[in-house]
């Protein structure tokens, strides 16, 4: 005994450290080897909802180097463990991610299905501290998705939660690219004035040196900034922002932050000086924003391009490149991101509706919600009530080896089980996962364990679909008896804590409270 503790507290020290190298590689833009950092870390992890935080972190740091498929095929599996085990957090994450992967691949109505479901699960997230990283980065979706009045709702709220000097400065950073965002396309003057030097201020706050000076959030506060000053006429310390950005973007390969920083520099030397050469800096950045398919802020270039070949005397190239200006498109995509927005919208509220349903859409069994109608009643008649809560052992390995898919063929053959194993008057629910509950009405402990154990029997015996005949699966179930309305709590408590001995004593059995 004393070894294996021994044996688990090395693996808890090998795995912090490593997440710590792993943060300090993140900071200093170190992302291909923050990533592989944050691999390992989660290999290490014992706890399921650990090793989805470490994976996420994971996926964030392979789509700051352009892997976006890797970073999205990373999010799906995520996505489906946390869905399965209702690890929330973890599944906003992830969700995020995927819709990042749908908007850069132009699957615009998927990106907003994926989204819909991410903003209502975050609506049952509480406000805490501890979902701070889940706001700020659905924020970054948001914002990505072009819904920048959303986007810049969730990082105030990230703001009010986050607790280190780092943190805020990591989601000024974020908000300052949202203003910008929006000042680009605000088609008011005086509206856009304000986005502009809302902006000013975020980008200022993200690159107070107390912050700790994260690549990320330092290259992109800069990146912005330079834009934005140089849209306001301050073209010196415009084009200071941007040669320091595109150095740290660099360095650090973050492309988006160098097309951005380019783009600042052709505004500030084309504001100050007219200086001609910034023709061949645009063919540059249009190049560059092309390649990594980031032309959000592009619209001041293009118009400098304009103005640039037409002083210049070249009115054919000139003529052609307003041709190429997205000045024109603006309009409609703003009615166009309206539509999308309303599309996210309708897919929450239909989930809301679903959410209040009393079945459970893979098995068709009734649900969590129609046990807390259920239970009261039934132990309202008096008579004696057995619940039992049975789970599936081993289930994870069926998940893990053959997929999400064949795991839910699976619980939908147990629920057929479990469904021809009621009696006259008894009912089985689909709690959640590979979890069930069967109400036994008017049944003494002793009849209830020849029902049990028949359920233990039928499952330990079975083999199922799509599965390997030597791969077997077994039951535990954990029973309680009740009588009175008032005693459905109770009951269901009880019989859980009886499931957990049962898995303890070594699973495949029935235990009783």
């Amino acid at each position: 005994m004393v070894d294996d503790n021994s044996a688990a507290v090395r693996r808890t020290q090998a795995l912090v450290a490593l997440e710590q190298r792993a943060v300090a590689a993140r900071h200093a833009g170190n992302f291909e080897q923050a990533a592989t950092m944050f691999a390992d870390a989660a290999d290490l992890a014992d706890e399921l909802q650990q090793q989805l935080n470490l994976q996420i972190r994971q996926a964030c740091c392979l789509l700051a180097i352009e892997r976006h498929d890797e970073a999205a095929a990373l999010a799906e599996v995520v996505a489906q463990q946390a869905r399965a085990e209702r690890h929330l957090p973890e599944l906003v994450d992830a969700l995020g991610l995927i819709v990042d992967h749908h908007i850069r691949s132009d699957k615009v109505a998927e990106a907003a299905s994926v989204l819909a479901e991410a903003a209502y699960v975050l609506e049952e997230l509480p406000n805490d501290a501890a979902n701070y990283l889940v706001l700020q980065n659905l924020a970054v979706t948001y914002t990505l998705s072009g819904f920048v009045e959303a986007a810049l709702d969730l990082y105030d709220r990230a703001l009010r939660l986050a607790d280190t000097d780092a943190a805020r400065q990591f989601t000024y950073a974020n908000m300052s690219s949202a203003y910008h965002y929006a000042a680009q396309r605000e088609p008011d003057p005086e509206a856009r004035l304000r986005l502009l030097q809302d902006g000013l201020y975020a980008a200022t706050a993200a690159v107070d040196p107390e912050g700790g000076g994260e690549a990320l959030a330092v290259a992109a506060a800069l990146a912005h900034r330079s834009m934005m000053l140089a849209e306001l006429g301050h073209y010196h310390s415009a084009l200071d922002d941007a040669r320091t950005a595109l150095r740290t973007a660099h360095e650090a390969g973050m492309r988006e932050e160098q097309v951005v920083a380019m783009a600042g520099e052709v505004l500030a030397r084309w504001g100050a000086t007219h200086d001609p050469e910034v023709l061949e800096l645009i063919d540059q950045v249009r190049a560059l924003a092309a390649e990594v398919g980031f032309t959000d802020y592009l619209g001041p270039v293009l118009r400098v391009e304009v103005e640039a070949l037409w002083a210049h005397g070249r009115f054919d190239d000139a003529r052609a490149a307003l041709e190429r200006n997205l000045a024109a498109a603006d309009h409609s995509l703003q009615d166009e991101r309206r539509a999308r927005w309303e599309h996210v919208r309708l897919g929450v509220e239909h989930r809301k509706v679903a959410a209040m349903s009393v079945s459970d859409p893979l098995t068709g069994l009734p649900n969590r919600r129609h046990l807390a109608t259920l239970l009261p009643e039934v132990l309202g008649d008096s008579s004696p009530v057995c619940v039992g809560v049975v789970d599936l052992d081993g289930f994870k390995r069926v998940n893990d080896d053959f997929g999400y898919l064949q795991g839910d063929v699976v619980l939908q053959e147990v629920a057929g089980v479990l469904e021809r194993t009621l009696r006259r008057g008894d009912s089985v629910v689909r709690l959640g996962g590979d979890e069930f509950v069967m109400v036994l009405r008017s049944t003494s402990p002793g009849d209830a364990k020849h029902v049990f154990e028949r359920v233990r029997q039928l499952i330990a015996g079975r083999t199922w679909s799509g599965i390997p005949s030597d791969v077997r699966l077994t039951a535990s179930v954990g029973v309680a008896t009740g009588s009175g309305s008032f005693d459905s709590s109770r009951v269901l408590a009880e019989a859980a804590t009886a499931l957990q001995q049962a898995k303890r004593d070594g699973r495949d059995r029935i235990a009783f409270r």
